[in-house]
């Protein structure tokens, strides 16, 4: 067996023909016997994963803290399942979600409710399953929560959701969380709606204020903007005390990044996406760590509260928990090339279907039959749709690969289940490894399947 430094940071490991293992399973070998594209979940690492992060934060934080993983990283029960059995509780954003956090298992009291489009039957689901928490996201929710309270003779705990205007360094524009200008998500902090919001639930017998929400982005890198963020709510903890609140809880967000992968910067993104520029993908020499987040969190709460009683600290990680621990394995299907212009790499899997976070992210991409071969040329990964824009990266530099032979798309477990489609393929499979094992944990999507719903 060999490790090679370029899939050490992943946790996987190689044949001593260079082939790429994945939990100790041949990644061609399962490739070819489940079809590609493929979803192949690091079981053994998920689990780790998940349980350091965890571990982690109860150490640092001095106070209680409840992790709720964000189903909109990556939805598929199976995974889910696997996060569940490490203690992780749920966030969700919609009735499916909702719906499929029950189904799995989870009580009301495990569940927290976000986003921005509450629908009249969510917001009645949530009160008939006495989920814990709904993070109030604008005047309007918290008003129409009361009416359907009031209808339906219920009691709620929520969160206020803050827009705290604040970008994290490094992020690109069209993926802020926490940006006044640049993001509906939220109450303006710095508008008053907040503090209009405190003053409307005193009289509000049905609404009981417990805390306050907020989440600045996604992937993000340097964790000490957790603590610059929380710093700016003193002015809204001040009020709320004012007004006769207690704030016992203080729900941070998910978006910490992972190790090996990032989104590009905004320039970086003008650049490709412009003039087919892709960068180099090269992270910051700043270390990327559960304990680094920790420290940080912990350091920006403390300062908001002083010798105050500490509140519940609540965290939504998604990315840090599934992103690492899954990869996508694609088939190419053949080379095209056109001497001294371009050669493109035509592949079972593109952005109209599987690979949209390769759009604004960097991601590792390793050929499976030889990790060791060389990147000697810069090649454009298209995808099987019949458009121009189904391409997995432009100008990416890769090895020199043959029609038939397989990429495995590294950092994949974030976003791309989320987000794939059948654009006019079926839904590829997804299977766990673990020492050496594979199972099934959905079926690749079949041609009935696909028009089920239809009539003709």
């Amino acid at each position: 067996m060999i490790l090679s430094e370029l899939i050490k940071g992943w946790g996987l490991d190689a044949t001593n023909r260079g082939e790429l293992l994945i939990g100790g399973c041949n990644s061609i070998y399962l490739g070819n016997i489940y079809g590609t594209p493929l979803h192949v979940v690091n079981e053994a690492r998920l689990r780790t994963t998940a349980e350091s992060f965890q571990r982690t934060i109860k150490s640092k934080y001095p106070g209680k803290v409840s992790v709720h993983y964000a189903f909109k990283c990556n939805p598929v029960p199976g995974i889910v399942k696997i996060i569940k059995d490490t203690g992780i509780k749920a966030e969700v954003m919609s009735e499916f979600e909702l719906l499929l956090a029950l189904k799995l298992g989870y009580s009301g009291n495990e569940i927290i409710v976000n986003g921005p489009y509450k629908t009249d039957r969510l917001i009645t689901a949530c009160l008939e399953n006495k989920i814990r928490f709904i993070n109030v996201d604008s005047l309007f929710e918290l008003d129409k929560i009361y009416s359907i309270c009031n209808t339906l003779n219920r009691n709620v705990e929520v969160l206020l959701r803050i827009n705290p205007d604040f970008i994290p360094s490094g992020m690109n524009n069209g993926s802020v969380a926490a940006s006044r200008s640049g993001s509906p998500f939220g109450m303006d902090l710095k508008g008053g709606e907040v503090l209009h919001a405190l003053e409307r639930i005193k009289k509000m017998k049905s609404i009981t204020f417990r805390g306050f929400h907020f989440h600045i982005g996604s992937g993000i890198r340097d964790t000490d903007d957790y603590r610059k963020a929380l710093t700016g709510l003193k002015k809204i903890l001040n009020d709320a005390e004012e007004l006769g609140f207690s704030v016992d809880v203080l729900d941070i967000g998910g978006g910490l990044g992972v190790p090996n992968s990032r989104e590009m910067t905004t320039l970086e993104l003008l650049l490709y996406q412009a003039f087919d520029i892709l960068h180099s993908g090269k992270l910051s020499d700043k270390k990327l760590s559960f304990a680094s987040f920790s420290d940080s969190v912990t350091k920006g709460v403390l300062s908001l509260f002083g010798k105050k009683k500490i509140p519940e600290l609540i965290i939504e990680p998604g990315r840090c928990i599934t992103g690492p621990n899954q990869v996508l394995l694609l088939k190419i299907h053949q080379v095209k090339e056109r001497k001294g212009l371009k050669k493109w790499l035509v592949a079972d899997a593109g952005i109209g279907t599987l690979t949209m976070p390769t759009y604004y992210e960097h991601h590792e991409v390793v050929l499976c039959n030889d990790i060791r071969r060389k990147a000697s040329e810069k090649v454009t990964i298209t995808g099987p749709g019949c458009f121009s824009a189904d391409v997995v990266y432009r100008n990416k530099v890769m090895p020199e690969v043959a029609a038939g032979e397989m990429l495995a798309i590294l950092d994949s477990g974030a976003y791309f289940t989320s987000w794939e489609s059948s654009f006019g393929f079926p839904r590829p499979a997804i299977v766990t490894v673990i020492d050496g094992r594979h199972s099934l944990l959905r079926a690749r999507e079949t041609f009935d399947h696909m028009v089920s719903l239809d009539t003709f």
